[in-house]
């Protein structure tokens, strides 16, 4: 059985029979957005530059964090490595600041930004 194409993705269900399980798909969908991209998200500003960027710790191996245009152009670290010639990467290829990192540290560390864990995640996304 093939699906059919729905809004330019082949695994979309078709919904158009039902409208509420879609309005309930779309919530929840929301939901997740709003969970992964900016959900326990804190504002921290590096101790060296003062760029303010956006960071979740979901374990400790592994931090999100949001650059803000305003926050690239503070930081010199980056502004190095743009001058350098060495392409920045995209997504989580991006080469970091050390600075920014320590202040991070910082944050976790003085629990201004909180490590996430199953026990502590109160949308049960764990």
């Amino acid at each position: 059985m093939t699906r059919a194409r729905v809004d330019g993705w082949a695994k979309a269900p078709d919904f158009h029979g039902d409208p509420e399980r879609r309005a309930a798909v779309d919530a929840a969908t929301e939901r997740d957005r709003e969970h992964y991209l900016r959900g326990g998200m804190r504002e921290i500003e590096c101790r060296s530059c003062h760029a303010c960027v956006l960071v979740k710790k979901t374990s400790a191996f592994h931090t999100s964090v949001q650059w803000t245009a305003d926050a690239r152009t503070r930081c010199n670290h980056l502004e190095r490595a743009d001058d350098s010639g060495k392409a920045l990467l995209p997504g989580a290829m991006m080469p970091t600041c050390p600075r920014l990192s320590a202040s991070i540290d910082h944050g976790v560390a003085e629990g201004i930004i909180p490590s996430e864990s199953p026990e502590s995640d109160p949308d049960g996304y764990w």
